[in-house]
């Protein structure tokens, strides 16, 4: 069964409850402004005599209705929402059991393998799918060798092997296998696109695809059995060694998501909120030593696995519950040993991740205060304390809140104390360290820096890895910005189709995929076709199904599909077609105005974010050609990052060059030629090779022209031509496949270049010191 199925059978299902309480009225207007409903629906609903009526007919409409969005249901239950005297249909929507019909005739194995009606659930049995697959045996000669199967009989099956008591479940064991099912289905997309690649990694990732897909289905029987079974009415989920296996196999873990998702969307099966509820019954228990080192444990790796999945609400609440339960304990043990301490250290660590994607700042940089408290406490007992995962995390906080200085240091610093084993770790903080690099407008080093970590990756992860894909996304978003030639776009869908092989075609790094192939098409003035604005929407769309209608997290996807908006009302209005540009310029509006009230009240009036939002704002209006309003928005930007941001900054530049491009198209070509001559001053030529130069260079050229200042226009042009000559922009795409360098080589080279940079630095400030010196005895001698 697909989504839409799956919600239109909840109307169904809840279609008298429904009528009796909906007021069209009041939803009918929202529903139009969404575009679930349309106009004609909506004549066609007010046509109605009574409210019953009414109420009936627009559940029709939404059943009928075959052009709706794909997250229509997601929305009209956030309308619904909105009212609190709905509250109690929304119960019973969400509790709708959602049943395969005929399941025994439809049920196929993973992977094709047809059975018999009468075979399924015997086959399920034979297959031992309610025992824990053994983990692969290390022979002595270090090669692994596939467990041996352990058939069981039917009536006396040994359930649980693990922790709890053995049960024995005879007789009875038939019909309760009888009466359950599995609705996790394998991605069908995703395993012909695997079986058909020629590349070993591929095929790797089939062969775990089937081990997990195999996992995924006895841990949904054990689920239904546990719950069906009154002899395991006590037994927990969370404490079988099924999900131990789980979540131990942290390479793993995206494998699992794209099932979890499935049984999540369409049939309300929320097992990651079930892991969290078992875990937080368990902190409730009296607490020992051996119970706290246990639960902190697991705790530890359900965070993982949590944060990874984008269930940042959940790990906020576990980090916050782990945080209580070690506050409880520590009283209790009146003296905390060093165990606990670092345990309140790991468990700030985490919690300043999720203020991190919460875009909770603040929250942030207090936790980082208790966390390096915390650490030195440890220090001062003697004990070594590893901060790699604080400076990782306060190198994004630093980002997050525009301190690029903050943000470099923190990166650099964990990559000298990093354990040169910890991969996953070391991507992370190159990553941090490029986007540092980016914002401080040390460009090629930035360059080099997000290179290195998807070539690195690529050799210790494996190019089927979350931590590869990460990289890539890191250098599709660089490529974004600064190369924009024809390699961009071809490295954004190859990030894209990699995202849906490592993670599935409903995941949050394939939204984030759908945002940079978007931007491509805009970089690149392909508007051929609708696809930039296909993959903002879709990017959109599986944003609000991981986060909810209205959640802050959806900020950065908003901005995606204002910005699809804006260019396609800019392409029509170049076309020179009225008809639908007023259409998508008052949708992107109305998103970038959205925007910015979250920014507003998320990071404050005069913050970095807030200047993202005025610039995309300008830009809003310069597609319908409101000069005035875009200049304005301009302005802002310009002095909030004068306030936040060194005058040689990459945003700083590129507001200016904005605000220059907009006089140059309403003529003012005198003040456009002042605001290019004084970016170009600012660039560094002799080092730099990005895009963004040449469209600085081509303007002062051109206002030089057409102010017949051809003197300067020649010098200028002379410049250019040099500057193309001298420097040949990479092949990103190719560079991928390359021998990354060793971390200490890089390590070495930054601190060379910080050496140097440090150098440079003081020498300005000397001879600027003098420059004022002499100027005040030139003053004084007047």
């Amino acid at each position: 069964m697909d989504r839409e199925n799956a919600n239109s059978t909840r109307l169904r299902v809840n279609r008298i409850n429904l009528i009796q309480k909906l007021d069209s009225n009041e939803l009918v207007p929202k529903l139009v402004k969404l575009h679930i409903l349309d106009n004609e629906n909506q004549q066609q609903i007010q046509s109605g005599t009574s409210r019953i009526d009414r109420a009936r007919r627009l559940i029709d409409c939404l059943l009928d209705k075959k052009d709706k969005p794909k997250n229509w249901y997601l929305q009209f239950r956030s309308i619904l929402q909105e009212n609190q005297t709905y509250q109690e249909l929304i119960v019973s929507l969400d509790n709708t059991i959602i049943r395969t019909p005929d399941f025994a005739l439809q049920a196929q194995d993973a992977f094709h393998t047809k059975h018999s009606e009468g075979q399924v659930f015997r086959d399920i049995v034979n297959d031992d799918l309610l025992k824990p697959r053994t983990p692969k045996q290390t022979n002595n000669d270090g090669k692994s060798s596939a467990p041996k199967t352990n058939q069981e009989s039917i009536t006396n099956i040994e359930f649980d092997p693990y922790d709890m008591k053995k049960i024995l479940i005879e007789g009875q064991f038939q019909k309760v296998i009888d009466n359950l099912n599995y609705h996790s289905q394998v991605p069908e997309k995703l395993f012909q696109t695997l079986s058909e690649s020629s590349l070993e990694s591929d095929q790797q990732q089939l062969q775990m695809e089937k081990e997990v897909y195999d996992d995924m289905r006895r841990l949904e029987l054990m689920d239904n059995l546990i719950k069906k079974e009154k002899a395991l009415a006590n037994q927990c989920l969370f404490e079988t060694r099924l999900v131990d296996h789980l979540l131990e196999e942290k390479e793993k873990y995206h494998l699992f998501y794209k099932y979890f998702h499935y049984l999540s969307a369409i049939y309300g099966h929320h097992i990651d909120q079930e892991f969290f509820k078992s875990y937080h019954k368990l902190t409730q228990q009296h607490l020992t030593d051996d119970t706290v080192k246990h639960l902190t444990t697991k705790g530890f790796l359900l965070y993982d696995f949590l944060f990874d999945y984008g269930k940042y609400d959940l790990c906020h609440q576990l980090a916050e519950l782990m945080i209580q339960m070690l506050t409880k304990y520590t009283r209790q043990a009146n003296q905390p040993s060093a165990a606990l301490l670092m345990s309140s250290f790991d468990v700030c660590c985490k919690l300043i991740k999720v203020h991190n994607v919460r875009f909770e700042i603040k929250q942030a940089w207090t936790r980082i205060e208790a966390a390096a408290e915390i650490a030195e406490t440890i220090k001062s007992g003697s004990k070594n304390v590893d901060f790699t995962p604080l400076y990782c995390v306060a190198s994004q906080t630093a980002f997050e809140d525009a301190n690029f200085d903050a943000a470099l240091q923190y990166a650099y610093r964990g990559l000298k104390i990093v354990d040169k084993a910890d991969h996953k770790m070391i991507v992370e903080l190159l990553c941090n360290t490029a986007q540092a690099l980016t914002s401080k407008w040390i460009m090629n080093k930035a360059q080099s820096t997000v290179l290195m970590a998807v070539q690195y990756a690529r050799k210790y992860c494996g190019q089927n890895s979350p931590q590869y894909l990460k990289a890539l996304q890191q250098l599709v978003q660089f490529s974004n910005e600064f190369i924009q030639d024809k390699t961009t776009l071809d490295l954004a869908q190859y990030a894209f189709d990699r995202a849906r092989i490592i993670t599935g075609y409903e995941s949050l790094p394939v939204a984030h995929c759908h945002r940079s192939v978007s931007k491509s098409y805009i970089t690149m003035k392909n508007f051929d076709s609708d696809l930039f604005l296909q993959h903002a929407n879709e990017a959109y769309r599986i944003a609000q199904d991981w986060f909810g209608v209205n959640d802050v997290k959806l900020l950065p996807f908003k901005l995606t599909l204002a910005n699809a908006f804006q260019a396609k009302a800019n392409n029509i209005l170049q076309q020179d077609k009225n008809s639908g540009k007023l259409n998508y310029f008052n949708e992107a509006l109305q998103l970038v105005q959205e925007s910015l009230k979250t920014s507003e009240e998320l990071f404050g009036t005069m913050s970095f974010k807030v200047a993202q939002v005025h610039r995309l704002i300008s830009s809003t209006y310069l597609s319908k050609k409101m000069f005035s309003e875009a200049e304005h928005h301009l302005n802002t930007c310009v002095q909030i990052y004068k306030l936040c941001l060194p005058p040689n900054s990459f945003h700083y530049l590129v507001t200016r060059a904005s605000l220059g491009l907009l006089y140059k198209q309403q003529n003012d070509l005198a003040r456009a030629l002042k605001i290019f001559q004084e970016i170009a001053q600012s660039l560094d030529t002799k080092t730099q090779s990005f895009r963004w130069i040449n469209m600085v260079l081509e303007n002062l050229i051109e206002c030089y022209t057409n102010l017949n200042d051809e003197e300067n226009a020649v010098k200028v042009r002379e410049e250019f031509t040099e500057w193309k000559q001298s420097h040949k922009r990479l092949n990103l795409f190719q560079e991928i496949n390359n021998e990354p360098r060793s971390l200490q080589q890089f390590l070495h080279d930054s601190t060379r270049f910080e050496n140097a940079k440090n150098k440079v630095a003081a020498l300005m400030f000397t001879q600027n010191k003098a420059r004022t010196k002499a100027t005040t005895n030139n003053k004084t001698e007047t």
